[in-house]
């Protein structure tokens, strides 16, 4: 029998791989195991009946989906203004930054530097500016702050430049997630008030293959046992941390999904956690790390249908083009890692922004990343097409040889019905001349400039802010 098949189909409908990367996925867990660091994580997976030796913990199929049924299958992601609050339910897909960058090109000078806690502000503010991105991530690294204090400051640059949910990425120890969660709590009001409402979600990254670190595990446990989602989002590398083949990279990066998961839902049953991953490829010619090949797309895509598979939300990784400045490739490789994983129902596709493999921050690709998504939400969106919708007697009433463009039906209905691009140009090639013949980052640019200089998000009170800074301060030795 052929056992190939296309991984992108019509709507993806086809389960017999889901069902062989589960099943492959228990076996790598009965019988292979997961090294976790964290002697907290043993303690807690062998009281559940799994088998322990050294740090290799191997994961009976019955505890892995027992474990499985305790995660809720949608939840909300809530904002601190309240205007932006996102229900996960595989209905829509929203789109957030790529994260945990750690160079910039600096807006002014064009150089490119390591990143700053500025950067952190600027890009959430321009986020918070843009329709299409709905979720703010801290997509670069704010190098600049002593490592003690980091994490709890580039969650405030995010909650201080935006309203709407935030994602945090990464964080290094459980310490670093405590502090994050009393931050939150100040805006909240309280712990139990975040547990009802939490603000933000942390993602951890498994170490391929088949890993789980000390620090992130454990950061993992302290945010779900505080009522703060997490996303695991393992970036398992074909060839180079999984094997060359993509059935054998779905394997790993699923079990690794499913070891944490299995984990979170034992120490705190009903976590909220979403099914995520970043898997990627390498260029035969330079092994260069590659987020945006057609195979790596392939496999990003397969992480959206698993997490459908198991009836989870997910997030997961799209765009990270290898471009090294805005342009053509940035834009045929973001678009093509757009759609596929937003036809397969991803919950959050987290990729807007950089450059360089998820390595490069600049301003005007958020901008121009958002262009890409609100052209593919309208594309996916619904259309109406109710019988009013039809217009007959209109049509009937101008018959052949009608014009519409005077009439009130126009006016009434053509901006439900027809969309406008941010910065596409869709002028004539004489206006576009007079215009000064301005090309799509030049736009972008001049659409950052206007955001950075008018936009404000709803301000946080003056003692919430000082109750901010206690914490930060606190924190930050």
């Amino acid at each position: 029998m052929n056992t190939s098949a296309r991984l992108i189909e019509g709507k993806l409908s086809d389960d017999r791989i889901l069902n062989k990367v589960h099943a492959h996925s228990l076996d790598l867990l009965e019988n292979c195991g997961v090294r976790f660091h964290s002697p907290k994580a043993r303690e807690i997976l062998y009281s559940a009946g799994a088998i322990v030796s050294g740090e290799i913990v191997r994961l009976p199929g019955h505890l892995v989906e027992s474990a499985m049924k305790k995660a809720p299958s949608s939840f909300t992601l809530y904002s601190r203004d309240g205007k932006h609050d996102l229900d996960l339910n595989g209905r829509d897909t929203y789109y957030s930054q790529d994260g945990c960058a750690a160079h910039t090109l600096d807006f002014e000078t064009g150089i490119r530097r390591h990143s700053q806690k500025v950067d952190i502000e600027k890009m959430a503010l321009i986020s918070d500016a843009l329709e299409a991105v709905a979720i703010i991530t801290t997509t670069v690294s704010a190098a600049d702050v002593p490592v003690s204090g980091r994490a709890i400051q580039e969650l405030e640059a995010c909650f201080i430049n935006t309203g709407k949910p935030v994602i945090t990425e990464s964080v290094a120890n459980a310490r670093d997630a405590r502090a994050q969660i009393e931050l939150a709590a100040v805006i909240a009001g309280d712990e139990k008030e975040l547990r009802r409402h939490p603000l933000f979600f942390s993602l951890i990254c498994p170490i391929s293959p088949l890993t789980q670190d000390a620090g992130g595990t454990e950061a993992a446990l302290e945010f779900v046992a505080a009522g703060v989602p997490l996303a695991i989002y393992p970036m398992a590398t074909a060839g180079v941390t999984s094997p060359v083949t993509l059935a054998a990279n779905m394997a790993v990066t699923n079990a690794e999904v499913l070891s944490l998961l299995t984990l979170l839902q034992i120490a705190s049953p009903g976590a909220k956690v979403l099914y995520g991953g970043g898997p990627a490829t390498i260029d035969l010619r330079t092994g260069a790390y590659t987020a945006t090949s057609p195979e790596a797309i392939l496999l990003r895509t397969m992480v959206a249908r698993m997490a459908g598979f198991y009836k989870l939300p997910s997030i997961v990784g799209a765009g990270a083009t290898s471009a090294k400045r805005p342009g053509a490739q940035a834009a045929w490789e973001n678009t093509l890692s757009f759609l596929p994983a937003s036809l397969a129902a991803a919950d959050i596709l987290f990729g807007v922004g950089l450059l360089d493999g998820s390595n490069l921050l600049t301003y005007e690709q958020i901008i121009l990343d958002a262009e890409i998504a609100t052209m593919i939400r309208r594309m996916l969106g619904p259309v109406n097409c109710e019988d009013e919708a039809f217009a007959l007697d209109l049509i009937k009433e101008l018959g052949p040889g009608g014009v519409y463009l005077d009439q009130m039906h126009t006016v009434e209905h053509m901006r439900e019905a027809l969309s406008l691009p941010m910065i596409s140009d869709r002028d004539s090639y004489s206006t576009w001349e007079q215009k000064g013949q301005i090309e799509s980052a030049s736009a972008a640019r001049l659409k950052a400039e206007e955001i950075l200089a008018n936009h404000h998000p709803a301000p946080l009170p003056d003692d919430i802010r000082r109750a901010m800074s206690d914490r930060i301060a606190a924190y930050s030795v």
